[in-house]
């Protein structure tokens, strides 16, 4: 009982689960009140930071889970959408940003297939042509 007491696991996480909750909270307030001033543009560029945060994150995690079939499908699904909104909406968002830096890498990470790759290329070069 006296080891279990001095343990910091509990605490750790519940002070990375604060952290993340707080940010999440501070994002969708941000991304709410960018869409009442009625900017589409900035709304979606804020919106789309948690994507890319997770779309990041995603293959590391991955790759130190046993995921089913399904959770490996539905990964998949969230990647192909989160790429083709990237080339939908491509000009409102600046490749140069981080966050956008760190999506595009994560995608390449889950997007494999031959079918992927030529999206993932245009992409990519639209970005590329944005750096001075």
């Amino acid at each position: 009982m006296f080891l279990t007491a001095c343990s910091t696991t509990p605490r750790q996480n519940d002070q990375q689960a604060f952290e993340s909750q707080l940010s999440e909270a501070g994002l969708f307030l941000k991304t709410l009140q960018t869409l009442d001033s009625g900017d589409v543009a900035k709304t979606r560029q804020v919106a789309m930071i948690p994507v890319c945060v997770d779309m990041a994150s995603l293959p590391s995690y991955a790759a130190k889970s046993d995921l089913t079939v399904e959770q490996k499908q539905e990964l998949l699904s969230v990647a192909r959408g989160t790429l083709d909104y990237l080339l939908a909406h491509h000009q409102e968002f600046d490749g140069r940003l981080p966050s956008i830096q760190m999506c595009v890498r994560g995608l390449r990470k889950i997007l494999t297939e031959p079918e992927d790759v030529p999206k993932l290329t245009e992409l990519s070069e639209y970005f590329e042509r944005q750096k001075p």
